[in-house]
């Protein structure tokens, strides 16, 4: 099997443990923070303390979903990886536009800046956070990004989107890494993920992220689930949006369909829910209280197998 890069280097991607494929655990500052002071999570100490209580619950590896000038810090990041034990994979790309200052160096790169951008953190190293949003870090760091972020807004990959996801999407194919797309409760993603076909991304190497922020309607899912795609569910234990029950059935619902080794599940964690932060569930969440939620739910072993392991460890095998 191939190998994948986290940030203390490649590993293959046979050896993972139980995984989650979307959560934020070190972000710096950004304007959005300003709205949701939740989104910053920028306390090493508290941090560390996460991950390592996610490794003694059994969390063997995680993607943080923090992309380049968004905020991502890759030395912070190799540094908890190392401290804490957690195999952790960061993230190249880019996030929805409210997450930078209007002065930021990325608005000024077109397609193919955005694409040498990404790659180059794909192939020799991830920018350093600097702290001065205007000026782009000149000398990269020797720590890589093992997948590529994109995100979608509610109305859709249309105009400055269109170009962020073209370029995120070339490079995540060029390399032979996941794409990893964030979405409105899943509005417009059948469009978006096939324009990053057109890109050259395969369909096992594509997660489509946030679709469960609506359980009720399966629609969303199946039409999702259709094109080939792996969906990202993380909004499990996030009571604003629905219950765990409506997360079990949906989940139902998409393994009777046949489309149970295409699911990852995660948290799209916050300070609002780490609990080194004070929040209100953390990393363990999953497996003190999901998976067995599943089991008595009827689930098999090999299908929460499946959710922790297995199709995370094929997701990066490619």
């Amino acid at each position: 099997m191939a190998d994948l890069w986290t940030v203390l280097g490649p590993i293959p991607a046979e050896t993972l443990g139980h995984s989650q494929i979307h959560e934020h655990i070190f972000v710096r500052h950004t304007p959005m923070a300003d709205k949701n002071p939740a989104l910053q999570l920028d306390d090493f100490d508290r941090s560390l303390a996460e991950l390592k209580d996610y490794r003694a619950g059994g969390g063997a590896f995680l993607a943080d979903a923090q992309p380049v000038a968004a905020g991502r810090d890759a030395l912070a990041l190799e540094r908890l990886s190392r401290e804490s034990g957690v195999a952790v994979a960061a993230s190249t790309g880019y996030h929805l536009l409210g997450f930078y200052r209007p002065d930021c160096w990325v608005h000024a790169l077109d397609e193919e800046g955005l694409y040498r951008l990404y790659r180059s953190e794909l192939e020799e190293g991830m920018l350093p956070w600097s702290g001065d949003d205007a000026r782009r870090p000149e000398t990269p760091t020797a720590v890589r990004a093992g997948l590529v972020k994109a995100a979608i807004p509610a109305e859709g990959a249309v105009g400055r989107y269109e170009t962020l996801l073209r370029a995120a999407a070339r490079a995540a194919a060029d390399c032979g890494v996941p794409l990893m797309m964030h979405t409105e409760k899943g509005a417009h993603a059948p469009e978006a993920v096939r324009l990053c076909f057109k890109m050259g991304v395969p369909p096992e190497k594509l997660v489509v992220c946030h679709v469960d922020r609506q359980a009720a309607d399966f629609a969303p899912h199946d039409a999702v689930a259709a094109l080939g795609v792996y969906l990202d569910y993380d909004t499990i234990g996030r009571f604003k949006y629905h219950s765990d029950e409506e997360e079990v059935a949906l989940i139902r619902h998409m393994a009777d369909r046949g489309w149970g080794d295409r699911l990852l599940l995660a948290l799209d964690t916050t300070a609002q829910r780490l609990a080194a932060y004070g929040g209100e569930i953390g990393l363990r969440y999953l497996l003190d209280t999901f998976y067995p939620r599943l089991a008595e739910a009827g689930f098999s072993a090999g299908e929460l197998s499946l959710f922790s392991t297995g199709n995370c460890r094929r997701l990066f095998a490619g």
